[in-house]
């Protein structure tokens, strides 16, 4: 047999070490090699987001923790100040719905708040906007 007729061994996409047997069409040398090669390019292909948007999703994400916290069963009242202090930033919701009277409740995913008076917050979980009307 002559050293010409021998084929070159395909590298791997991932490592570059040659792939033996299997397929012919076969690109990786191993399984962790396929699956890193394809975890790395996912993460590549992966937009980063901007350090502002990443700044909104801690506070909406940190307001979520706090109501999540501090509601009871039944109605839950506590002081503007209170919440504040426990890292609250009234800035950031992800929804809010204004009732035919209208009262505007302010929510974080499903717990949310409504403003009753000076410096006293409702703290309210939405179960569906019915409850709220």
């Amino acid at each position: 047999m002559n050293t010409n007729d021998k084929a070159i061994p395909k590298l791997c996409k991932n490592c570059d070490l040659p792939v033996l047997n299997g397929r012919i069409d076969k690109v990786f040398c191993s399984d962790s090699c396929r699956i890193d090669y394809n975890n790395r390019i996912k993460m590549e292909k992966r937009v980063a987001l901007p350090d502002f948007v990443k700044n909104i999703q801690k506070s909406i994400t940190e307001n979520y923790k706090i109501l999540h916290k501090l509601k009871t069963s039944g109605a839950t009242i506590i002081s503007e100040e209170k919440l504040i202090k426990m890292g609250f930033d009234f800035n950031y919701i992800t929804s809010y719905h204004t009732t035919k009277k209208g009262d505007i409740y302010r929510f974080c995913f499903d717990h949310g708040y409504l403003k009753i008076k000076e410096n006293q917050v409702l703290l309210v979980v939405q179960k569906n906007q019915v409850e709220l009307i």
